[in-house]
């Protein structure tokens, strides 16, 4: 075979490269755009090659650990062959291995999965903090392995497809199941006081009805171990789709508390499926292209069995896809399917859950939810899906040993049922309750991937305040005067800067239609939160660095513009709940709530704005007889910090808890005690 090393002057392999990307949204008019244009391949050494590709996305974000990214793929094959194989990635280390590099343009790291299941693909992310919107880079480069693929030499000329799909990332810890609510099969604490409740099966007698939900509080995943599982108290049970009693959930199924990624999208594009066709044998696509189904959407020209498949609307839901084509599918890109433990924890996040809980996805997840569409992970209700081990698909359609094989290893998450709330966050459905397979209905599909040993995006986190242990209130060294000068104060009780501290949730990331101008990091808003005693009074503090500073409403509106918005609720169930604004009017002290006015009327407050350093300083003492509190006792705090950049109302909030925007319950203040 001719040498390309005496043909190209440039050292270049000629290739023919295809891009396909997964869009975000539902239709083509909404997508993310992920392009992976112009690559080129370009030999090292004698084993290895240098693949060379432009990469692009929009609604993109990165904050400490919190960030989405691209899952990168290539598959090869000879000039003259037909069968196409999953490149192998070169790499010496996880994080940007050596040969690695961005390019021109956004800043990116690279993150390659090893071990037996890896090299098959890379996550491409930003390499710096911030919600910049557009990652565009030129001249992104990784190193292929050429030498791992069959067939293939230095002096070999191969043509080359190029795949990307959006995903997000889910940072390892606890979180909940369940949420001691009334929806269907769900997941719970097995207690004294529990009982079996009926299993709700759609189309069955009695579906529509549902029990009172008693004794069923939530379980806490503390994890990545075994889960047991039973009618004895502590341990894991569901009201229907049960696990197997007296037994567990193997250490080897996902359970969520290990860090994972997964798809933004909940569906395979028609673009990126017609891409995985075009990559089979005749034989395999036999098994997985419909003519009477995906055929009115994904064409395919030439002549049998070579035939070409493209898609009308690349960015479409790709329907009439079984759970074993998605499995298929996902297997080729490198992927594993997600299991329904994952699903909660991606949707949750670490919240506390609250009873029939609904809503968009704590890390960034699109399209949650919704009346159109569910989603179909992997069961830990069913002896087929208990046995799936988490193992990553290899580049190619052929499922690993331990993936269940059809549906009956699934189950069905997301409400279609939306508005009769049957399912919401923690209800399960079987196969019973909808058309399991191929159905013209946008079948939806979540693969994920696990997060690679030896990556070191999670030591970017900052650390945040520990809600979960009471605080002491420390007597003050030295006298404080409200001033907004803030010398008299020492080491904050809490900085505030991390993304899941932003609300509402859709504030935090670029997520589809909810949001269009979200929280572009620290700069943006951020704090420090100071609390101390001097015996007589109770002083708050705080340092907001803020890059605009607006206020310009008055009265109980104050807390529509940048403020500090206060809760307190002392030992015998008094709530104080005040407002401290800088308004186009001057400092104003508001109450919403609280035992009588003694409190204003006797609290001394400053803010202080410094346009040049962009931060605004608040300072708030409030007597302890005035509010009710004594040396010794317990008492409820929390604060929140909201952000309006142009008088038009405040966008999005930071707070040290939940509890107090966004939703009242002083129950989930954070505790503190007053020292004597």
């Amino acid at each position: 075979m001719e040498s390309m090393m005496t043909r190209q002057k440039n050292n270049t392999w000629p290739v023919a490269a295809f891009a396909a990307g997964l869009l975000l949204a539902a239709g083509a008019a909404r997508a993310d755009n992920l392009k992976i244009e112009n690559v080129k391949v370009a030999p090292r050494d004698a084993k290895t090659a240098a693949v060379t590709f432009d990469i692009s996305w929009e609604k993109s974000w990165r904050h400490g650990s919190f960030h989405d990214a691209a899952w990168v793929f290539f598959k090869v094959r000879p000039t003259g062959e037909t069968a196409w194989q999953p490149m192998r990635l070169a790499a010496d280390k996880v994080v940007n291995p050596t040969g690695f590099g961005p390019g021109e343009g956004t800043p990116l790291e690279f993150v390659v999965p090893g071990g037996d299941d890896g090299f098959v693909g890379m996550f491409v992310r930003k390499g710096t903090d911030g919600a910049d919107d557009v990652v565009a880079a030129r001249g992104v480069r990784a190193v292929w392995d050429f030498a791992a693929n069959p067939g293939i030499r230095k002096d070999v000329k191969v043509r080359m497809q190029a795949f990307g799909i959006e995903m997000v990332y889910v940072a390892e810890g606890p979180f909940y199941l369940g949420t001691g609510g009334t929806e269907w099969n769900r997941f719970y604490t097995w207690t004294g006081g529990s009982r079996d409740i009926e299993s709700r099966h759609m189309g069955v007698t009695g579906w529509n009805t549902q029990d009172d939900g008693q004794e069923t509080p939530p379980y806490r995943v503390m994890g990545p171990g075994a889960i047991p599982t039973g009618r004895q108290k502590g341990k894991l049970w569901a009201a229907g789709l049960r696990p197997e009693g007296g037994g567990e959930i193997p250490a080897a199924f996902p359970n969520g508390y290990s860090a994972f990624y997964c798809m933004k999208c909940l569906y395979i594009s028609r673009g990126l499926y017609a891409g995985f066709l075009n990559t089979l044998s005749p034989a395999q696509v036999r098994e997985r292209f419909h003519i009477a189904g995906q055929g009115r959407w994904i064409t395919r020209s030439g002549g049998s069995p070579d035939y070409t498949y493209s898609a009308k609307e690349p960015g479409a839901p790709c329907p009439w896809l079984s759970w074993a084509d998605c499995a298929a599918w996902t297997a080729w890109a490198g992927l594993r399917p997600m299991t329904e433990l994952e699903y909660e924890k991606a949707v949750r996040g670490p919240q506390d859950p609250q009873p029939n809980d609904i809503g968009l996805s704590y890390w960034g997840l699109a399209q949650l939810s919704t009346h159109r569409f569910y989603e179909r992970p992997v069961s830990a209700g069913s002896a087929l899906g208990r046995r799936f081990a988490g193992t990553h698909g290899r580049g190619t359609p052929e499922l690993p040993a331990d993936w269940p094989a059809d549906v009956r290893g699934a189950v069905f998450r997301g409400d279609p049922l939306y508005s009769a709330g049957y399912l919401c966050t923690s209800g399960r459905c079987d196969v019973r309750t909808v058309h399991a397979d191929r159905h013209p209905q946008e079948t939806c599909w979540r693969a994920a991937r696990t997060a690679p040993a030896g990556d070191t995006i999670a030591e970017g986190t900052p650390a945040r305040f520990n809600r979960s242990i009471r605080h002491s209130v420390a007597r003050l060294g030295r006298p404080v005067r409200c001033d907004g000068a803030l010398d008299e104060w020492g080491e904050p009780l809490a900085t505030i800067k991390a993304a899941e501290d932003v609300y509402p949730l859709q504030n935090r990331v670029f997520v589809l239609y909810h949001c269009k101008d979200p929280w572009r990091g620290p700069d943006d808003i951020s704090a420090k939160v100071y609390l101390g005693s001097d015996g007589e009074a109770l002083y708050v503090a705080a340092a907001v660095t803020d890059d605009r500073h607006a206020n310009t409403n008055r009265g109980d509106g104050v807390a529509r513009g940048d403020s500090l918005q206060m809760g307190l609720v002392t030992s015998k169930g008094v709530h104080w709940n005040l407002a401290l604004a800088l308004t186009a009017n001057g400092v104003a002290l508001h109450q919403f709530e609280g035992d009588g006015e003694a409190v204003v009327r006797a609290a001394d407050c400053a803010v202080v704005r410094d346009d040049k350093a962009s931060i605004t300083r608040y300072e708030l003492r409030l007597p302890l007889a005035a509010i009710g509190l004594k040396g010794g006792e317990e008492f409820g705090f929390n604060a929140v910090f909201f952000d309006d950049d142009d008088g038009h109302g405040h966008r999005h909030w930071i707070q040290l808890a939940p509890g107090l925007a966004g939703g009242r319950n002083v129950g989930r203040y954070p505790r503190f005690l007053l020292a004597k």
